[in-house]
């Protein structure tokens, strides 16, 4: 018979499992239909989504990849273009689906070390924005915090100067915000603080959050409603969904204080990942959950399997980049584990 050995999970914050208080909420969960707008749990969930956003309204979402898919089809149309970075999760991850599901093309530009557009590109980029040759620019995207570049967190001041050239040429702002709670509890500030030049903003609750499922999608009245049109014609209406909008609820009452303590084990790893013969990593680069790792050149796919088969798991982002993220369901137990390991990796 096999033992099951011991085993961190560090591949996302996605594989974080409900508490048990989690699940209580949900099992007590008021519910309705959601399609008729019935759902009592869902509409609380939306209504304090939306306060803590600064927006009108909001609209429960199966995932980030529909808030996202559904936000720049309420915000552009078919034929449009979205602006937005070249490593944005819009654009490496989501499968084509502005395309596929919108008819819309992104033009992406270069970021800097924290995920924030060029200033330089963005101007180029709208300097063409009346040629009859080039498809009409109407949406800038942004994503914060920034996966690819290691949940870094867009630099207010900056972000907001880039905000201000889109809105001077005509464009509506999106906010990819998956991981925002992450960069209001480093920045000790609210989410709302955050969002105020974006038109449309998405949170998910199945990342640090530690849900099963969900995001919520709030901007405008006018806008939530297209919005949960198009949510309907994409498969996403849901019935008696207060279920998991509970969890959702029981989130935000206890799960964001939480957010601190995996900053914190971030950023161990990343001393100890740094301290290891063959790999390094930059702990001040590490802004709230998510570190980037590097191996000698184009191993990291065999260190990936050789930090598995020692009961560490991660992904490969690069030839010679692996991330670890840090969630509610590790103990100071796991981390001491992946540090110690990470630091004696290659001796």
């Amino acid at each position: 018979m096999s033992v099951r050995r011991f085993r961190v999970d560090l591949r996302s914050d996605t594989v974080t499992v409900p508490s048990h208080g989690m699940r209580q909420a949900m099992s007590h969960a008021l519910v309705g239909d959601d399609v008729f707008r019935e759902d009592p749990t869902v509409r609380e969930l939306e209504a304090r989504v939306a306060e803590m956003l600064g927006k009108e309204s909001g609209l429960f979402m199966v995932s980030g990849t529909m808030s996202n898919g559904i936000a720049l089809r309420v915000l552009g149309k078919p034929g449009d273009e979205i602006i937005c970075g070249r490593h944005s999760h819009i654009y490496c991850y989501e499968g084509g689906a502005a395309a596929f599901m919108g008819g819309m093309q992104l033009h992406t530009l270069s970021e800097n070390e924290h995920g924030l557009i060029e200033e330089d590109e963005l101007m180029a980029a709208l300097g063409r924005h009346e040629d009859i040759h080039f498809a009409p620019r109407t949406v800038l995207a942004l994503e914060n915090t920034h996966n690819i570049r290691g949940g870094r967190i867009l630099p207010p001041a900056a972000a907001a100067r880039i905000l201000s050239i889109g809105a001077s040429a005509g464009l509506r702002a999106y906010l990819d915000g998956a991981r925002l709670w992450n960069a209001a509890v480093s920045l000790e500030c609210g989410v709302g603080e955050l969002t105020g030049a974006y038109d449309m903003v998405s949170v998910c609750f199945s990342k640090g959050m530690g849900c099963p499922i969900g995001s919520v999608l709030a901007g405008s009245g006018e806008d939530m409603d297209r919005a949960r049109w198009f949510r309907k014609r994409y498969g996403g209406g849901m019935r008696q969904v207060g279920i998991i909008a509970a969890a959702c609820i029981y989130a935000l009452e206890h799960n964001i204080s939480r957010l601190a303590k995996t900053h914190e084990y971030a950023r161990k790893l990343a001393r100890a990942a740094n301290s290891s013969p063959i790999l390094s990593a930059d702990p001040s680069s590490v802004d709230t959950n998510i570190v980037l790792v590097t191996t000698p050149e184009s191993t990291a796919p065999s260190v990936v399997r050789a930090l598995e088969e020692q009961g560490i798991g991660c992904f490969a982002t690069g030839p010679s980049t692996i991330r670890l993220v840090t969630h509610l369901s590790l103990g100071e137990r796991d981390v001491k584990y992946a540090a110690d390991t990470l630091a004696m990796f290659g001796a």
